[in-house]
Parts: structure tokens; sequence; C-alpha cells
């Protein structure tokens, strides 16, 4: 509950983000998922060479988020729930520092899922 309540700002940010891909969100697992089809956000985020993203508690996805990626996803929400509204800086620095595929967010989120 606590991990909910801190990152609740970032929920708030995947909330109108989810609702820019112009889908109805249903519920998966405790999560908010926007993820039936690649529409405004979802098809940026799929432009941009990924298939999914997670904020806060919210799943946007440009193809159905389940298997191995719905497991990376929460992992990212885990990792929301511990860093709360610090995560987007801290994730946006590690960015620039690592690049994508050496981000100790996404390296951490790749053995988690078990991929």
């Amino acid at each position: 509950m606590l991990g909910f309540v801190w990152t609740l700002p970032n929920t708030l940010i995947g909330l109108v983000l989810g609702l820019c891909t112009f889908q109805v969100p249903h519920v998966h697992r405790g999560v908010i998922m926007f993820d039936r089809h690649a529409r405004g956000w979802s098809r940026l985020v799929r432009r941009s060479g990924y298939s999914a993203q997670t904020i806060g508690f919210v799943m946007i996805g440009a193809v159905p988020i389940d298997g191995l990626l719905f497991e990376h996803e929460r992992a990212h929400l885990r990792q929301y729930c511990m860093w709360g509204p610090l995560f987007l800086p801290v994730y946006g620095l590690l960015f620039l520092a690592y690049g994508y595929r050496r981000h100790p967010f996404e390296v951490a989120a790749v053995k988690r899922a078990g991929a």
C-alpha cells in the first residue's frame, strides 16, 4: 500500500498518457492496462522501438502486454514503488549515462523477468 501511495504522482502521469491512447483501460493483476491497440501515445511508444512502458501502476502497450513482457514491465512497477516520484528523474539521468541496453533499471527488469 505504501508503494502505491509513494508512486501515485507517477500513476497519475501514466493515466493521462494512457488516456492519450484513446483506449478503454482494463485492470490486470492490480495494474491499469492500455494495451489493446497501437493508437495515440502507444503508437509513439511503438515508433520509438519499444513494445510497452510502465508509468506508476499504469502499463501502456503497442501490443498486448503478457508473458515475459508483463513480467518485465511489472519489474519496473516494483522499481516505481521503491523510487516513487524520484523514479522518472533518476531513470532519465541513468539513461543519459548508460543508454537503454545498459540501463541499470532495464538490466534488472530483464533479469527479474527471466529473459
